[in-house]
């Protein structure tokens, strides 16, 4: 692999406080290891879904004296960069990114990059087709490197017990849907209202529960953030209007379900060891060689990420 620049670091005046950007930590120093092989007339493209981790670290080590970079990046959510931190901003102008570009189709010459990266990215796609994209638009000689969700890490097992409390939010207690009936009632019916009071009451009781049992196993998140949402709904209920009470119920509900729809697509795009033998075997045929595959992990311990190397001879 490239190694025409290996061992150059960065100064640490050049680098973004810890968790600043939404990259730190062992995710950082696995993208700075590999950036730093690379020639200092690179081309670099960022093949990834968020915040684009690998685009905005090569954007700050370009910086370094000598070095003449240039990045793209593509995103087919059609997201940019993080533009949240202070450091996001500046570091993104240096970017030039592809909105919309489908992972299957790069819309990029053959041969034109000297490194492809993508962090969280390729396992939400057809991997085969990425990879052979992959191939396609790395020049000879040129590297690649990925990061993929690790099925045993510490933040999927978060996601699994997140989807559970899903479940009693939305299918055992339908707690939104009780709530949305109390809110928008416009005339105050004894009986009816009373009802309506009690089952939001048992929902929360219910759920405050759940909530008990999903901290002893280390989780919470959902049931944490749907009694908060409930709670702040009660209390400005006094105030707004049965309609529009009824809308930000549906809001919270919403963005809700979003959130956890996202946390099912990464358990689902999970990989381990047996898929990332099936990855490894495709980037083989295609004609990579060079290929490695290492454990990101968490304070040392437990498994963060899989990291994919691959080079194109």
């Amino acid at each position: 692999m490239n190694s025409s620049a290996q061992g150059q670091q960065p100064s640490n005046a050049s680098r973004p406080p810890p968790g600043d950007g939404g990259y730190s930590g062992e995710v950082r120093l696995a993208w700075i290891e590999f950036l730093n092989t690379l020639p200092p007339a690179a081309r670099i493209l960022d093949m990834s879904i968020g915040n684009h981790v690998p685009a905005l670290i090569a954007a700050e080590l370009a910086a370094a004296p000598g070095r003449d970079w240039r990045i793209d990046a593509i995103d087919p959510a059609g997201a940019e960069a993080d533009h949240q931190s202070k450091h996001g901003q500046p570091l993104a102008e240096r970017i030039v990114f592809h909105a919309g570009a489908t992972f299957a189709r790069l819309p990029f010459e053959d041969a034109s990059f000297d490194a492809v990266c993508g962090h969280h990215a390729i396992e939400f796609t057809d991997t085969g087709k990425a990879l052979t994209e992959v191939h396609r638009v790395l020049k000879p000689g040129g590297d690649a490197q990925f990061t993929l969700h690790h099925a045993d890490s510490p933040l999927l097992r978060a996601a699994r017990l997140s989807h559970r409390e899903a479940d009693l939010v939305f299918a055992q207690t339908k707690a939104f849907r009780r709530l949305h009936k109390l809110v928008t009632m416009s005339q105050i019916i004894p009986d009816t209202t009373e009802r309506a009071t009690n089952d939001v009451r048992n929902a929360i009781r219910t759920l405050k529960r759940g909530l008990q049992v999903a901290q002893q196993q280390g989780g919470g998140r959902v049931l944490t953030v749907a009694l908060d949402a409930i709670q702040k709904l009660l209390a400005a209920r006094r105030e707004a209007k049965p309609d529009a009470a009824g809308l930000a119920v549906d809001r919270a509900e919403a963005e809700l379900r979003a959130s956890v729809r996202r946390l099912a697509d990464m358990v689902s795009h999970a990989r381990a060891d047996a898929d990332m033998r099936l990855v490894e075997q495709a980037a083989a045929d295609l004609g990579f060689t060079q290929i490695e595959r290492a454990v990101q992990l968490h304070a040392g311990t437990e498994p963060m990420a899989w990291q994919l190397l691959v080079h194109r001879p």
